[in-house]
């Protein structure tokens, strides 16, 4: 395809106007009533077996799948459904959270905890709709800025997370030496997460460049918890030793391990600062700024770590926080969504808080292509960091101390035409007053779905 024809096609068919919001995810069903006219496409792509626009993906009309180096972003054969049995579960996992829960229910969930059987589902379960769900949230148009149509907001579907059989996404199993030598024991152990680091990292790097290649914003609701970092080295360690690895050994380790990790990845996400990469910030309830939460404790100018609010309230009781490491809460939880096979669901977690945030900053992306102003991401994010719903109570909790105001955005967007970056921030936090509070106390009127890990 020669250049002319090339870019003849791109001004026919693509909105230049347009925000693109990569769903770094496993999978999007992206034939969802909700979803199908919110689908990038890649217009200079044709399904034909070809790498067309040279890219090293080849028929990347709508996305690309890292776990299976394939261009299909869902698996429409998969027969998985919301059963009694798991909708129950997370139920009661909610008032458990909660310390609501009856001890008639109590022991009804230490039933339901146990079943080997349920679990496995619940894993399909998610690994089948979180993409979808987080997708709906994403292209969420119900609150358009009225300059814009509902095509200005689009979705580039990224399968990013699932169990790889082959390929660059295809995890180093452990397998403990045969030596008796305890230095070689150790030895091992250090090559493994040497090479599970370069695992990480490598994926990682992968799915970010794809992403920023095309998109303007990157949602990754997805993360590697410090707790999993540190129980994976215990168990490792009592396998290949065969001793128990003290708790405070452990910690220094999983945290030696997270700091490196986190400097690979911001080195990765330097790379791309004309997207904004937005981030769950986790449900374990940590203070991440001990606990480091991969990839969301990146300190760049183009990352945002997200934590889940209750609506404009306050904060989510699952929600990870953190003074350096998450900047702001929006709302995650008891989120209407899409699911696949054009169902919907109400799910809690910091997965749904963060494309929340991914859908303000587009919509202020395409709103500034709207209105011809010029707008660095650098901007984009210190925009949402300055006009949140500020409380007291979430001032040591984030780094803006507060709960996104997407209203505020979007009128700083506007000032833009006439005031400085300062002054238009000044002015939409004095004319647009707070938001408000509808609902007292939280309550758990969705399913707390347990954020992917990488």
């Amino acid at each position: 395809m020669n250049l002319k024809l090339t870019t003849l096609l791109l001004l026919c068919c693509f909105n230049i106007n347009a925000a693109v919001i990569a769903i770094l995810d496993n999978g999007v069903d992206h034939s969802h009533y909700k979803l199908k006219n919110n689908i990038y496409k890649n217009y200079v792509e044709v399904q034909n077996n070809r790498d067309d626009d040279r890219n090293g993906y080849v028929d990347d009309v709508m996305g690309w799948n890292f776990i299976a180096m394939n261009n299909v972003v869902f698996d429409f054969e998969r027969e998985i459904y919301l059963t009694h049995d798991i909708e129950r579960y997370y139920h009661l996992r909610a008032k458990d959270s909660l310390g609501t829960i009856t001890e008639v229910e109590d022991r009804e969930y230490s039933i339901l905890k146990k079943d080997k059987e349920l679990k496995e589902r619940r894993s399909e379960f998610t690994s089948w709709m979180h993409g979808t769900h987080i997708a709906g949230i994403a292209a969420n148009t119900s609150e358009l800025p009225e300059e814009l149509e509902e095509d200005d907001i689009l979705l580039l579907p990224i399968v990013y997370l699932g169990d790889a059989t082959s390929g660059p996404a295809l995890a180093p199993e452990f397998k403990p030496t045969a030596s008796r030598n305890l230095r070689t024991q150790r030895r091992h152990l250090n090559s493994y997460w040497k090479e599970f680091m370069a695992w990480q990292v490598n994926k990682f790097k992968l799915g970010a460049r794809y992403a920023a290649s095309k998109a303007q914003v990157a949602n990754g609701s997805f993360g590697q918890s410090f707790g999993g970092i540190q129980d994976r080295m215990k168990s490792y360690y009592k396998e290949q030793i065969g001793q128990e690895l003290s708790e405070e050994d452990s910690f220094k380790a999983a945290q030696d391990f997270m700091v490196e990790l986190m400097a690979q990845t911001e080195k990765v996400l330097k790379k791309f600062p004309n997207t904004l990469f937005v981030f769950s910030a986790g449900n374990k309830k940590n203070d991440s700024d001990i606990y480091i939460h991969f990839p969301s404790a990146a300190r760049l100018p183009n990352v945002l770590s997200v934590g889940a609010s209750f609506e404009y309230n306050e904060m989510a009781y699952f929600s990870n926080f953190g003074k350096e490491t998450v900047d702001l809460f929006a709302p995650g939880l008891a989120i209407h969504s899409t699911i696949p096979r054009q169902g919907h669901l109400r799910i809690n977690g910091t997965s749904q808080a963060s494309p929340f945030v991914a859908n303000t900053a587009a919509k202020a992306i395409a709103l500034a292509k709207k209105l011809n102003i010029k707008i660095s991401i650098k901007d984009i994010k210190k925009i949402i960091l300055l006009t949140v719903n500020k409380k007291d109570e979430l001032r040591e909790k984030s780094v803006a101390g507060g709960i996104i105001h997407p209203a505020r955005v979007y009128k700083t967007i506007r000032l833009l035409k006439r005031y400085s970056l300062s002054r238009s921030i000044n002015y939409a936090n004095s004319w647009i007053p707070d938001m408000a509070i509808t609902h007292e106390k939280s309550d758990h009127k969705g399913l707390l779905i347990e954020l992917p890990t990488p």
